[in-house]
């Protein structure tokens, strides 16, 4: 039975790199559009692995961001030529989250709780494991 993206009730984040030759950014904005129109697509001015990894202060970085609301990609590109912007997505994500999560809390003062004791100490044993 097919699944229908466009009725899931949640926030979509997608991002795709200008010269990505591995997952082409057309078909990211596909992958945008599966979410429904609601959904924001960033598109990075890099390829497949410098798109993701391009942290802020990074020199020669920008990107679009803008819903993924047109069936076009190309219609989306012409339309969010506007919203360009210098530097790296990542503050824009952040922002975008936080408009979406509740309030900070402080972390718990000890891992575990009466009902679910930490099994080992912090980092755990798989760190240790060669």
């Amino acid at each position: 039975m097919p699944i229908d993206l466009s009725k899931v009730q949640l926030g979509a984040y997608v991002i795709g790199g200008i010269t990505d030759h591995i997952t082409p950014w057309k078909a990211c904005y596909g992958t945008a559009r599966l979410f429904g129109p609601a959904t924001t697509f960033v598109l990075a001015n890099a390829g497949h692995l410098q798109s993701m990894i391009n942290p802020p202060g990074a020199a020669k970085s920008f990107f679009f961001a803008a819903p993924a609301s047109v069936d076009d990609p190309m219609q989306w590109a012409q339309l969010a030529q506007p919203t360009k912007q210098e530097g790296s997505w990542w503050p824009h994500w952040r922002a975008w989250m936080q408009a979406r999560s509740g309030e900070l809390v402080d972390a718990p003062a000890k891992l575990g709780s009466r009902k679910h004791k930490p099994l080992v100490a912090a980092p755990g044993e798989y760190v240790l494991a060669k």
